[in-house]
């Protein structure tokens, strides 16, 4: 399909208003929507992603300073610590040791926790961005979805992917990311004794949280699955029978066949075109805000990892689970996005009719 028909597809299914309502949503990220569908209709997928990418090539630049300070940070307060609970002979009073090592480890506390906010805030951007971004194309892409399949397929996915938006700004919101900021809390507080005891309390968060991530990502695939074992069967049956009647039409049933099918065969490719759209741009909406996230975690987790050469236990293990906590924000925020995906694969794959 040339540039005068991506124009017309364009047009045709509104993406003009919905590309306008994005950009008025998400002003940092500028790209030309238009040129990217068409070329994607003209599967030269590699350029459509360039297209895409080619607005935020900077902007991941700008986080690094912030992340090489707080690994830094990390180190010297680690090494400090060290110095005081490893020294503590030196000082003819024990508790003026203690007293400075806990002095450092709030220091310490008071990084981690304000690096942990910002990963909080990031994921908070995410889920509402991505909800938000779903909104706005989901009406567009079952039309396309009607159209090329079916009322009963299209009415089927446009509920699951309302009750998807439901669960993140529900379920995720309001239970899982506080679950995930108790777990941080829990960690500061277990290193204030020596025994750590709450140690198999933090394990057992660790595990009910990631179990709970699979859980929402695996029961929204399944049921996705055995949805579409039903609705799209009956959208095919119904398009059987159309075809079937229109093909009895006596001396121009063949050609009416014909036209059937090339309409239905143009349907597909842009139920199939805009679903790709959606997940390219979905993906880069997401893109920096998910390397920001590896980047935190991944800045506390060595600093964690080198401070465990020399430091207290505590001042190590304190760091590694804040770490821990923000690569639980990490798989969340992946989750999140992974469900959108894997829903419209689903969709695309099970309307194309075997095409």
């Amino acid at each position: 399909m040339g540039l005068d028909g991506s124009s017309l597809v364009w047009d045709e299914m509104g993406m003009d208003a919905v590309t306008n309502d994005f950009g008025r949503l998400f002003p940092e990220y500028t790209f030309d929507g238009q040129r990217v569908m068409g070329l994607i209709l003209q599967g030269r997928l590699w350029e459509a992603v360039k297209e895409l990418c080619s607005g935020i090539t900077g902007a991941l630049h700008s986080q690094t300073g912030e992340i090489k300070t707080l690994f830094f940070t990390i180190l010297v307060l680690g090494i400090v610590a060290a110095v005081f609970a490893n020294f503590a002979d030196l000082f003819q009073d024990h508790q003026v040791s203690d007293i400075a090592f806990y002095f450092v480890y709030l220091l310490m506390i008071a990084v981690l926790l304000k690096s942990f906010a910002q990963g909080v805030a990031v994921v908070q951007e995410i889920l509402e961005n991505v909800t938000t971004f779903m909104k706005l194309y989901i009406p567009t892409y079952m039309i396309a979805v009607g159209s090329a399949s079916g009322i009963a397929s299209a009415s089927v996915y446009y509920q699951v992917l309302l009750f998807i938006i439901y669960l993140i700004e529900w379920g995720y919101l309001t239970i899982l990311l506080p679950g995930i900021y108790g777990y941080v809390i829990l960690t500061v507080i277990n290193g204030i004794w020596m025994e750590e005891k709450l140690t198999l309390l933090l394990e057992l968060a660790d595990k009910a949280i990631c179990v709970s991530m699979k859980l929402t990502l695996g029961g929204i695939t399944g049921f996705s699955m055995l949805q579409a074992m039903i609705s799209p069967v009956i959208d095919s049956l119904q398009s059987s029978a159309l075809k079937k009647a229109m093909s009895a039409i006596p001396g121009i049933g063949g050609l009416t066949e014909g036209m059937f099918e090339m309409v239905l065969g143009s349907a597909v490719l842009v139920k199939n075109s805009i679903g790709l759209y959606i997940t390219l741009v979905l993906l880069v909406l997401c893109c920096i805000p998910l390397l920001k996230l590896l980047l935190l975690a991944g800045a506390i987790k060595l600093g964690a990892a080198l401070i465990g050469i020399v430091s207290d236990k505590r001042m190590t293990n304190c760091a590694n689970r804040v770490g821990s906590g923000n690569i639980m924000l990490l798989k969340m925020a992946l989750s999140c996005v992974g469900m959108f995906v894997v829903q419209i694969a689903v969709i695309t794959y099970t309307t194309s009719g075997g095409r």
